[in-house]
């Protein structure tokens, strides 16, 4: 890890945290701003949050949920929950099924407006101390009330640091956030970014033919697709050919589909892990090396070669782009719809 790459992501925490400021001072009675991991919650729990709730004239009160709401996963222990009361957090005063009081279930605080740096201080310290959060684009916002939620996504174009921890296991927050970070995967294997529209498969030269790179969370895979051979003549003999193949690529696919050779491979897309992705490709180039006229003449076909420039030509060794349509987001599921009453607004009881 460089010098560069921690200052970077210092000065990303610092420039989240202002505007989390600004924003926690500039709400009125009854604002809910709510930050979370980018992460669905599940039937377990709460992932990592912190929600501010503006109230009682110039009052805010910032609460990190206990291990009553939170998901397993995430549990705090014991030193964590010291450390929260260190930076000022109270500890909850009853469990959720009690009668409300003037505290809460949650580890709370109440602060006037003007104390809005403090607690976004805090809230930053529990994100990175507790549970580790990398960068804030790995946190996502809802805001119920006057203001509309923040407008901090960082460029994760221009944090390539994200992508250096090849092993780290990371949550999409959408279809665009998965395409950006197999963008920032692919740079690590080519000499500038593949591209960076959000939408298309990447494509790029794997030695005498073209892989597709399709990043498609709602799929739930990444997925690669390289054409071999076309007008193959031979279904039968094809057939055996490719399942020799399959028993010699374990890791790879090979499908025969009417005169066409394809390889097929795939990571998981949700957590995406970008060294999954290298390893996979490294198998895709060791394969490639074998793929050549005679190859596909065993095929009794055409090795598939690069495709015909239509209608500007596309450089294809760095990943130029093509163009399907896009398919819609899935709506991810928020902490706040957990609650059985939709008008709601907080995480926790609201203070009295």
């Amino acid at each position: 890890m460089t010098e560069s790459f921690d200052d970077r992501i210092e000065q990303a925490w610092a420039d989240f945290q202002l505007v989390l400021a600004d924003h926690v001072a500039a709400m009125v009675d009854d604002d809910l701003l709510a930050l979370e991991l980018g992460e669905e919650s599940s039937v377990e729990g709460f992932v990592p949050c912190v929600q501010f709730l503006a109230w009682g004239g110039d009052q805010v009160r910032c609460e990190v949920p206990s291990n009553a709401y939170l998901d397993p996963r995430h549990r705090l222990s014991p030193a964590d929950e010291a450390r929260l009361v260190e930076l000022g957090w109270h500890r909850p005063t009853r469990a959720p099924e009690d009668e409300p009081d003037a505290g809460s279930p949650a580890f709370f605080v109440d602060k006037a407006a003007n104390w809005a740096d403090q607690l976004a201080a805090m809230a930053i310290t529990v994100f990175r101390e507790t549970w580790s959060v990398p960068h804030p684009s790995f946190l996502r916002t809802e805001a119920v009330g006057t203001l509309e939620a923040l407008e901090f996504e960082p460029d994760l174009q221009d944090e390539e640091a994200f992508a250096l921890d090849l092993g780290a296991a990371v949550v999409p927050r959408d279809d665009e956030h998965l395409y950006e970070l197999v963008g920032l995967t692919l740079t690590r294997l080519f000499d500038e970014p593949p591209g960076d529209d959000g939408h298309s498969d990447f494509m790029l030269a794997l030695g005498r033919v073209v892989g597709f790179v399709g990043p498609h969370l709602d799929g739930g895979e990444v997925q690669v697709r390289v054409p071999l051979v076309r007008e193959v003549s031979d279904r039968t003999r094809a057939s055996e050919l490719i399942a020799d193949l399959n028993r010699r690529w374990p890791h790879l696919k090979f499908t025969l589909a009417t005169d066409r050779v394809e390889a097929w491979a795939a990571v998981l897309a949700n957590p995406y892990v970008p060294q999954h992705l290298i390893d996979m490709l490294e198998q895709l180039f060791s394969f490639a090396q074998t793929v050549d006229d005679e190859f596909a003449a065993r095929f009794g076909g055409r090795l598939e070669g690069f495709p015909e420039p239509d209608p500007v030509p596309m450089e294809v060794d760095h990943g130029e782009l093509t163009t399907p349509p896009p398919a819609p987001a899935p709506k991810p599921l928020r902490q706040m719809e957990l609650f059985t009453d939709p008008g709601e607004q907080t995480l926790f009881d609201e203070p009295s």
